[in-house]
């Protein structure tokens, strides 16, 4: 699914007349995949909660770049960023304050909303100013829990739609599994400071803001980090399918938790193999019973050890396999 991208046997689904922007579209790679999505999709939630993100986003993008008073908030968020950022390195008990961070966002938001009436809150027009602009990365970033909020959102309503019992069954595993993945929100804000802004005063509030009434309700802090400190190292990226490996451009990430329990190794017995909408899991090499079984992380599995390192760092994780202590053997050796 892309946004930017019409590929040559792309399919597309188009927003509903309640849209504010009838060329808005969501592109799929081929037909079954369109056909699967709108099959999953709860009376079109799905789709018009994406397509509300795509909307304002582009808003953001096009609209106010010389508005004065835009100019002047945008000026008021980089100073609120800053700030943010030294109370965070002189906090005490950083764990602490970014919890109170989140607090008072959500209380900012619910005390912006409760100053509108009911009709006002459903109409995004009156909304504009309460909602930040976000950048590229922010905008992938709320795809990305908007996905995970609505399969919540089918799960706790499986009862009242009309999705087979095996779908629904296989994303209530998913689910469950998603809860004992390892969050890295506190090392991420920890390493980039600026990070705890655009959570707390950007994507969060541009959810509270404008998340479709029947996601509201899973819009807290304590989903919305889980959600977001579970990003960085269990997603797997979703890369366009038609060009060579080069000038692939990456339109989004998702999360499969049965896939993220598979640990890093720089020497893998398992390799990840994309089939059309599918990845698939493939055994390189035979293995012993109780062997672990194991991936690489990243791209560099075939560079040098302290590039390796280097790289995996990023994902908070340092690697101990096998490979890697030989290699350090060998380094120490002929010291």
């Amino acid at each position: 699914m892309s946004r930017k991208n019409k590929q040559n046997n792309s399919t597309s689904v188009s927003t509903s007349d309640s849209a504010s922007d009838s060329s808005l579209a969501l592109y799929f790679c081929s037909q079954p995949c369109m056909d699967q999505f709108i099959a999953l999709d709860i009376d079109d939630l799905y789709r018009e909660s994406l397509l509300n993100v795509e909307s304002l986003f582009i808003k953001g993008l096009n609209e106010y770049q010389y508005d004065l008073e835009r100019k002047k908030q945008e000026e008021a968020e980089i100073e609120a960023e800053l700030k943010l950022e030294n109370e965070l390195k002189q906090a005490k008990d950083i764990e602490l304050f970014i919890f109170q961070k989140w607090q008072e966002a959500d209380i900012n938001c619910q005390l912006q909303l409760s100053k509108l009436k009911p009709k006002q809150r459903k109409n995004f027009n009156n909304l504009i100013y309460l909602i930040p602009k976000i950048n590229e990365n922010e905008y992938m970033e709320i795809k990305y829990i908007i996905g995970i909020l609505y399969q919540m959102y089918k799960r706790d309503n499986c009862e009242n739609n009309k999705l087979s019992l095996s779908s629904v069954s296989l994303s209530s595993l998913e689910l469950q599994i998603f809860q004992f993945l390892q969050s890295n929100e506190i090392e991420k804000i920890r390493k980039y400071p600026y990070l705890l802004h655009s959570y707390t005063n950007k994507i969060y509030k541009f959810l509270k803001m404008s998340t479709l009434e029947k996601l509201q309700s899973y819009i807290t802090p304590s989903i919305i980090r889980s959600i977001i400190g579970k990003s960085l190292t269990n997603v797997f990226g979703i890369w366009s399918i038609d060009e060579p490996d080069e000038n692939k451009e990456l339109l989004g990430y998702s999360l499969y938790p049965s896939s993220s329990f598979f640990n890093h190794s720089c020497k893998s017995n398992l390799i990840k193999i994309k089939k059309g909408s599918k990845i698939i899991f493939k055994l390189i090499k035979n293995i012993q019973k109780n062997e672990e079984l194991c991936i690489h992380y990243g791209n560099s599995i075939n560079s040098v050890l302290e590039i390796r390192q280097k790289d995996l760092k990023e994902w908070f994780f340092e690697c101990l396999c096998e490979r890697r202590v030989e290699e350090m053997n060998l380094k120490n050796a002929k010291k």
